[in-house]
């Protein structure tokens, strides 16, 4: 069965290293840029949100028959209306997803981390520990900014994510194609 994983991935590893590659400029625009990565990335999940609100209550009235339909309205409900409220306060939503971000990075970090240890020294994981390590770190300094730096930090340490975790994707298309 591991053979079998291990020949399908081969065959993949030259997406792994154009994820990479990609995830590196991405990292690189944002950390020059970070105000504007910070708005982007607010903007972008209000947007999701709102979508997402407008999908439920669509599903909600399309279903209207079954025992769901009231909760499915005030789910839909909750995520446009955030999505909304991002949208419309930019900023107030920028301090909250300030904190959102710490939060999700210190999980992120923390899935990593056990993902290294599931994978083993065969993948080359200690890079994939290297950038669980680096995930909770940058959870840390988020968190411990907040709300002060609230404005550049979700830029900066998000596109030193991103550049890491395209650090990672490279290492990781390397080990493939050398399995």
């Amino acid at each position: 069965m591991a053979g079998k994983n291990i020949g399908s991935m081969k065959k993949q590893w030259g997406w792994f290293l154009a994820l990479g590659i990609l995830m590196i400029l991405f990292g690189f625009v944002i950390i020059l840029f970070p105000v504007a990565g910070t708005f982007t990335i607010e903007i972008l999940f209000g947007i999701l949100l709102l979508i997402a609100g407008l999908a439920q209550i669509v599903l909600a009235f399309q279903a209207r028959g079954w025992k769901g339909f009231l909760l499915t309205l005030l789910l839909g409900i909750l995520y446009g209306g955030a999505g909304l409220i991002l949208l419309l306060y930019p900023l107030s939503g920028v301090i909250t997803l300030t904190l959102f971000l710490g939060v999700f990075l210190l999980v992120d970090g923390i899935l990593r981390i056990g993902l290294a240890s599931k994978l083993g020294p065969k993948y080359n994981s200690n890079w994939i520990l290297f950038d669980g390590i680096i995930t909770i770190l940058l959870g840390i300094l988020i968190l411990l900014a907040w709300p002060s730096d609230a404005l550049w930090v979700i830029g900066l340490l998000f596109g030193i994510n991103i550049l890491f975790g395209g650090l990672t994707s490279i290492m990781l298309s390397f080990s493939i194609k050398e399995a």
